[in-house]
């Protein structure tokens, strides 16, 4: 029985001591990638080409300090693609074209709200209308992006 119970410690020991190393590989990666949503939160628009070469190009210092050379190859290739076909004047035509989207939603969702209230079904009722005001949210960003 002692053997037993001191096999047991052995075990529940070597798992304490691989859970602690395991808790702070996950805590250093939870904050060094919270660092990168941080820094690209205070970045300002996440559109456009310059955004998208920045963003590569920290990608590939991630994967370069990782020794990743093959992920280093398809960040550089990825970054070439952006510089040579990566144009900042479709940006405008890509918010209209969101907008445009967002409102048929809107008038689709008002579409079938409407058929909700005829079939008289409270709960249908009510859950068309928060998918209604869901889309007008998401038509309110949209515009806002817009006049960004």
């Amino acid at each position: 029985m002692a053997y037993v119970e001191l096999s047991f410690i052995n075990i529940h020991i070597l798992r304490v001591t691989s859970m602690k190393s395991q808790y702070i590989r996950v805590t250093l990666l939870a904050g060094l990638l919270s660092s990168f949503v941080v820094s690209d939160a205070f970045a300002g628009g996440h559109e456009g080409c310059e955004y998208k070469r920045q963003h590569l190009a920290r990608q590939i210092d991630y994967a370069r300090v990782h020794n990743n050379t093959h992920r280093v190859a398809g960040l550089q290739e990825a970054l070439s693609r952006v510089d040579e076909y990566c144009i900042d004047s479709w940006l405008p035509k890509r918010k209209e074209n969101k907008v445009a989207e967002k409102q048929r939603k809107v008038a689709k969702r008002q579409q079938e709200l409407e058929q909700a209230r005829a079939s008289g079904k409270p709960r249908k009722i009510a859950d068309k209308q928060k998918n209604l005001d869901e889309a007008w949210d998401e038509l309110a960003k949209a515009r806002l992006e817009l006049n960004r």
